[in-house]
């Protein structure tokens, strides 16, 4: 089965992603007890744009440089090809990176008013902005191990990321604050890139005997060229507009309820990025080149048909667990100040399935060539997500900002569903029908109890065990092989 393959793949990477989410819980509630909301929302704020300036910078060329490299392995591992196609990658992303940079902080007053409603608060972002030509250059390292399907040399490197920066984050928000918060964000995009480079040239570039002076001569084709070019075009207009978008969404927020509001999201957002953060990435891993390698609809159908299914039955008890004791755990790993979360945290989980689903869809595009359909579907729902922030938070405060996480991912999932019915004839197999049946039965019961604490607690178990009665023979089979083999 497709989806053993596929539930490998996650539990290897699930493994430093639930790491990575009990430190970042400790790590708020340090930030949490130290600098309060307002420091919780300029350290989220920052890693957030940085993040968000890395992805335009990057427009989608490690996705084509992926999609290149993978469809040359299904065939044979070419030294001289790859060298070439990573060159050619080369050439086309750092002089974007360069312009990004300077323009960051050609504009840097401009842009701190834009991101932190103050410019008391410049010299935290240009620290910050050092970071992105890094953060760009981290993608290419992790795009190579990718390639070639190194899934367990990027989970190893994911623990070791998060441990180095656990390490330094400590001291610097015990003694410096804000600012020792600000250098640490800073710091980690440097520790992850050389994390990424030290195992992509030990388990790439040694197993294979790919050395620099192979990328360095390789012959820049115009074949790869045109494919990347392809990709960078949607990057750039679907990254500009994505970035403008998420950055507008969050300075409405600020600038309508202030920057302590969006600190309040932040234990939501931290909880929500447990799955967000090891399914997506993981999915992403797997999918792309295999999409890619793809022979017919049929075979994509059913690769899609099993993630579905797989990150529905691993999504759901965090759902439901999560919104059941959410007044236990922001308060315990944060503080009493952030306990306002607890009102949204429901909803925003109960669209995380459906975000789910949704990139479980997007991930056909690139590999199949529909870039320029993927562009006009990015554009139709991030224009909706902005609307909504707009015209709501003035309104209904942070419930405005809520239905960005709500009402667009069950939009975007319907769109996409019918858009691929439409393309491919894809369909749901009726065992995942059934599942996500339930599973909407399951959400509109917790949010029908939500304010019910100890209804709640009762019905956790029984729902959670239900689920699993919708596992196929050999789905049961699989897991208590490997529960087994655990215990």
């Amino acid at each position: 089965m497709e989806i053993k393959t596929i539930a490998k793949s996650t539990v290897l990477l699930a493994g430093p992603k639930i790491i990575q989410f009990i430190v970042g819980i400790v790590r708020a509630k340090l930030i949490a007890v130290y600098l309060g909301t307002t420091g919780s929302g300029i350290i989220n704020q920052l890693r957030e744009t940085i993040q968000q300036i890395s992805t335009f910078a990057l427009s989608s060329v490690p996705e084509g440089m992926v999609k290149l490299i993978a469809q040359e392995n299904a065939i044979k591992i070419d030294i001289e090809k790859i060298g070439s196609i990573i060159k050619t990658y080369l050439v086309l992303i750092i002089p974007l990176s360069v312009l990004v940079t300077v323009f960051g902080y050609v504009f840097a007053d401009k842009i701190t008013i834009f991101v932190f409603g103050s410019i008391e608060y410049k010299l935290y972002f240009q620290i910050g902005f050092a970071a992105i030509p890094i953060s760009i250059m981290t993608a290419s390292t992790v795009s190579v191990l990718q390639a070639f399907k190194e899934i367990k040399s990027i989970a190893i490197s994911g623990i070791v990321i998060i441990l180095i920066n656990f390490i330094l984050f400590i001291p610097l928000i015990y003694f410096y604050k804000i600012t020792g918060g600000v250098i640490y964000v800073t710091l980690s995009f440097f520790i992850t890139f050389f994390v990424f480079y030290f195992y992509m040239k030990k388990n790439i570039f040694q197993k294979y005997n790919i050395s620099f002076k192979d990328i360095k001569s390789g012959i820049f084709s115009n074949k790869y060229f045109k494919e990347l070019i392809k990709f960078m075009g949607f990057g750039l207009v679907s990254g500009t507009y994505y970035i403008f978008t998420e950055i507008s969404t969050r300075a409405i927020v600020v600038n309508e309820l202030g920057i302590d509001k969006l600190g309040i999201y932040a234990p939501i957002a931290a909880w929500g990025g447990l799955f967000t953060g090891f399914i997506l990435p993981s999915m992403g891993t797997y999918l792309f080149p295999r999409i890619s390698e793809a022979k017919d609809n049929q075979d994509i159908i059913g690769v899609i048909n099993d993630v579905i299914r797989l990150t529905t039955f691993i999504t759901l008890p965090f759902v439901i667990i999560g919104i059941s004791i959410r007044q236990w755990i922001i308060p315990l790993f944060y503080s009493t100040e952030f306990i306002e979360a607890s009102i949204y945290l429901p909803f925003h989980f109960a669209g995380l399935l459906f975000t789910i689903w949704t990139f479980a869809f997007t991930y056909i595009f690139a590999p199949t060539g529909r870039l320029k359909s993927y562009l006009i579907f990015a554009i139709i729902f991030h224009s909706i997500s902005l609307a909504l922030v707009y015209f709501l938070v003035p309104k209904y405060g942070l419930f405005g900002y809520l239905s960005k996480f709500t009402i667009v991912p069950i939009i975007t999932t319907l769109g996409y569903f019918i858009y691929w019915n439409y393309e491919i004839k894809f369909k749901l197999e009726s065992d995942n029908i059934k599942i996500i049946i339930y599973t909407i039965f399951s959400i509109c019961l917790l949010l029908l109890l939500k304010d019910e604490f100890v209804s709640l607690l009762i019905i956790t178990l029984p729902l959670i065990f239900v689920q699993f009665l919708f596992l196929k023979k050999q789905e049961k089979e699989f897991l208590y092989k490997k529960l087994s083999n655990f215990l």
